[in-house]
């Protein structure tokens, strides 16, 4: 598979899977200590997401025996959509740490900031029910 840069994947590589506002060669532009921000940025806003979602889907459990079904629609596509959120920013962690790593020649072995891993979140599984993704067409 390719990378976002066009050559074949390897170690020096970065694989990008969904959209974002900047690419990695944009990021790679960036200074370390603007990429840190960026990425201290981005966990913040995935916690507020996340208890987001908690507050919505404890809404709707409040509220499913006795409301109109079609009227919650909204708090489920917004719940849908901080999904595709969390996961496009938690990717772009990924791309920020790998330009650290390319920039600093580090791997952040000695920075325990840099071992975060998303891949486990404590939210309930059925909050993290994922959506399409984003990035694959969908049917007409």
């Amino acid at each position: 598979m390719a990378s976002a840069t066009g050559k074949e994947d390897d170690s020096s590589w970065f694989t990008v899977r969904m959209k974002h506002p900047m690419s990695l060669d944009a990021l790679l532009q960036l200074d370390t200590s603007t990429l840190i921000a960026e990425m201290a940025r981005l966990e913040d806003s995935i916690q507020r997401l996340v208890r987001s979602n908690l507050d919505i889907l404890q809404f709707l459990q409040d509220e499913e025996a006795q409301s109109d079904p079609d009227s919650n629609l909204p708090l489920i596509e917004a719940r849908d959509e901080n999904l595709v959120t969390i996961e496009t920013q938690k990717e772009r962690i990924e791309m920020i740490k790998w330009c650290i790593t390319r920039k600093t020649r580090r791997n952040g072995a000695d920075n325990p900031h840099y071992q975060l891993d998303y891949s486990d979140s404590s939210a309930p599984p059925n909050i993290f029910t994922s959506p399409p993704n984003p990035t694959q067409s969908q049917p007409e």
